[in-house]
């Protein structure tokens, strides 16, 4: 039986009714110093606070006042005139919310740690440890909430990971003047956000390590592989609880009480939900229903074939490539790990036994040798790849073909063209109608290669149109479901990807990208996938739409115009999805050896706001591999459900979203992000590295980022 408990632990205010200081507003600041205004405090207005202004008549001549709450970010930006103000902080939970920040901030800051906001808005403290020429910090969030999932106030407690910090400060170092963080006293900064009053007095501070300053301190980024993440966590909380939260100058420094303890709130049991059964199923080619790809692909075969096609390669013309080709070739075509092609060839292969590619397809593989190239270097292989698809002498019109790309590039690369090159090369192929599988040469020389076999296999039955597993459908409605996935990458402009039209299959039927803040096109591309949709399938039931963000209330309304205009009056739902490694608010099995709750769980944490799980435990006392939750918030984007969400609704679509995770063809590994955010979210990745910034035509219409 599940005993759920969050990462969240009960608090009591010993006073409610409390004296703070709020500050008027500043005049005449530049851009920079109000966006660092707007950074460390929160706006209160008197139109949302009238109490506010009519207890505290030294407020009535002011519209709005600021309560600071990051203070040595504002050390240089002068504040408007001070205010000393009563109010009871349970009726005015948002400023007791940042009111209990401010403190928190002060105590860890006054402890010398540094302290900053992460990307979210928590408060991220880094904990110190010292390791010689390094200090490596682990960083733990904490976010102080009122009646979330407790009557009363809640901190929740969250451990997001490791980082490692030079002790030589920027006197001491030859760095560039952007590109990383550092560590300025009890603050953690840009670069290019330290001032003067940080050399003087920290000399600049000290560089966090990532891959560009470790490799020039000769200093590494923090990894370490955890096969039991989760439990790792919680022990993490607990450790940081018992040590820094439960003291009594933590609590007087709040004026709180930590109750039970610091015992994590425990999840109500009608809380706790599961997806139907069947939900879990996938079925494979031979009929076979299963739930564990990793297991079952390769036995069962593809759900629906692939398209048949014929490969070729494309590699750098060096001994170490040649010989990765060979192999390759034997592995694929003979199944056997030889790199002898001809008679008395030199063997450079391990005479290892594979399982034939075609047999994971079912279908013979055609292999065209006139067709490959050898390119003679870096420099010159996207000219020599051009030249060679502009010989259209040497491909058949309608014929699929897929280009093994045998890369000598490790992906962690800082060779920034190296890197590039990659991107160029599928962008190429694409706008010859061809797509590609791209094949790390070293993995070739893996004693388990075998094990990589299938998941090649998988992701060209997706880019072949083929279906490597498939689901038992559970709703009876006809959906339109869309998904819309960012990319935000270092020095390249953000994008958005759409996929459009899966069906409640998960059939997908057209890709597209645009980049952020063209909405325009965003529209225009739903408006065509829309009329598409009900071409092929009629008038959706409702529209449901799978969003990397929550949406705002211009989109929806642009939403519901569109719909008007081409006369639809179905529901709207946008169901939006944190996919990150869940570090916010997560549950945690206290009866598992690893904490990690069942597949297909369901946690509903407030409002129509859900916690789902998605791994491979499917008995209660099963193995898995450790996948975060992902965090649901489902809301009516339109006036024709009344603004409310039925039960059956919020069923429905949560399964929908636990089915889609579930069909990810880029490995045979189980994943906890639906198809409808991932594979956009990939076209996002990619289109910003293509020499063009746009995606072909032909990217539209096939997997070909898998």
């Amino acid at each position: 039986m599940s005993k759920l408990v969050f990462n969240s632990i009960s608090v009591e205010r010993r006073n409610n009714f409390k004296a703070f200081e709020l500050f008027a507003g500043c005049d005449s600041l530049t851009e920079e110093a109000e966006n660092t205004w707007k950074y460390a405090t929160i706006r209160i207005s008197k139109e949302s606070y009238e109490n506010l202004w009519n207890d505290n008549p030294c407020l009535s001549e002011l519209s709005e006042v600021f309560l600071v709450t990051w203070e040595e970010e504002l050390y240089d930006i002068p504040r408007g005139e001070q205010f000393s103000v009563n109010a009871d902080l349970n009726q005015l939970c948002r400023i007791g919310r940042y009111e209990l920040t401010q403190k928190i901030v002060r105590y860890f800051r006054g402890l010398g740690f540094p302290v900053c906001r992460d990307f979210i808005g928590r408060i991220e403290i880094w904990v110190p440890k010292d390791e010689g020429d390094s200090i490596l910090y682990s960083k733990y969030t904490l976010r102080p909430y009122f009646q979330e999932i407790t009557d009363g106030w809640q901190i929740d407690v969250s451990h997001s990971g490791e980082t490692r910090c030079s002790k030589k400060t920027l006197y001491e170092v030859d760095l560039d003047d952007h590109g990383y963080d550092v560590v300025v006293g009890t603050e953690v900064l840009f670069r290019k956000k330290v001032k003067q009053r940080h050399f003087q007095k920290n000399g600049g501070g000290c560089p966090v390590i990532n891959k560009y300053t470790g490799r020039v301190l000769n200093l590494s980024e923090p990894r370490s592989y955890d096969r039991n993440k989760y439990a790792t966590k919680i022990k993490k909380i607990y450790d940081f609880i018992r040590t820094y939260l439960l003291t009594s100058q933590f609590q007087d420094a709040l004026d709180i009480n930590i109750l039970d303890n610091g015992a994590l709130i425990q999840v109500k049991p009608d809380n706790i939900l599961m997806v139907d059964e069947k939900a879990k199923n996938l079925i494979y080619g031979d009929g076979y229903i299963g739930s564990l790809p990793r297991n079952e692909f390769s036995l069962h075969g593809p759900y629906s074939q692939p398209q048949p096609f014929k490969y070729f390669f494309i590699s750098l013309n060096s001994d170490k490539s040649n010989v990765a080709r060979s192999r390759l070739y034997n592995i694929f075509q003979n199944g056997i790990d030889s790199s002898v092609i001809r008679p008395n060839d030199k063997e450079y292969g391990t005479n290892k036994k594979f399982r034939r590619l075609g047999e994971f397809l079912n279908q013979p593989l055609s292999w065209e040798s006139n067709l490959s190239l050898r390119y003679s270097s870096y420099d010159t292989a996207l000219s020599e790849l051009r030249n060679h698809l502009e010989n259209t002498n040497r491909f058949i019109p309608g014929t699929n073909y897929i280009a093994i790309i045998i890369s000598e590039i490790c992906k962690d690369t800082p060779n920034s063209s190296l890197h590039e090159l990659y991107y160029r090369m599928k962008e190429l192929l694409m706008k010859s109608k061809i797509t590609s599988q791209v094949i790390y040469a070293p993995n070739i020389d893996n004693i388990h290669f075998d094990w990589f076999l299938p998941n090649i296999a998988a992701a060209i039955t997706g880019k072949q149109n083929g279906m490597a597993w498939g689901l038992e459908s559970l709703s009876h409605k006809n959906d339109m479901i869309v998904g819309i996935g960012a990319s935000k990458q270092h020095g390249k402009k953000p994008y958005l990807g759409t996929a459009f039209c899966f069906d409640k299959k998960g059939q997908f039927r057209e890709f597209d990208c645009c980049q952020a803040e063209d909405t325009e096109a965003l529209g225009t591309s739903l408006k065509k996938a829309l009329w598409q949709f009900c071409k092929q399938y009629g008038k959706p039931d409702r529209l449901i739409i799978h969003y990397y963000k929550k949406l705002k209330k211009c989109e929806s309304e642009q939403i519901e115009m569109m719909l008007k205009q081409n006369s639809l009056q179905c529901p709207v739902y946008v169901v939006n999805m944190v996919t990150a490694a869940n570090d916010d608010l997560i549950a945690f099995d206290t009866n598992k050896s690893d904490f990690m709750p069942s597949s297909g769980t369901f946690v509903h944490l407030r409002y129509t706001q859900f916690l789902l799980y998605n791994n491979e435990r499917y008995t209660e006392n099963g193995k898995c591999e450790v996948l975060f939750p992902i965090k649901l918030t489902i809301t009516s984007a339109n006036t024709n459900t009344g603004g409310v969400l039925t039960k059956e609704d919020t069923i429905d679509i949560i399964t929908q979203v636990y089915q889609f995770c579930r069909l990810y063809w880029k490995s045979v590994k189980m994943q906890n992000v639906p198809i409808t955010i991932a594979y956009p979210e990939l076209v996002a990745h990619y289109v910003p590295h293509f020499n063009d910034e746009n995606l072909p035509d032909f990217g539209k219409h096939n997997l070909w980022m898998l």
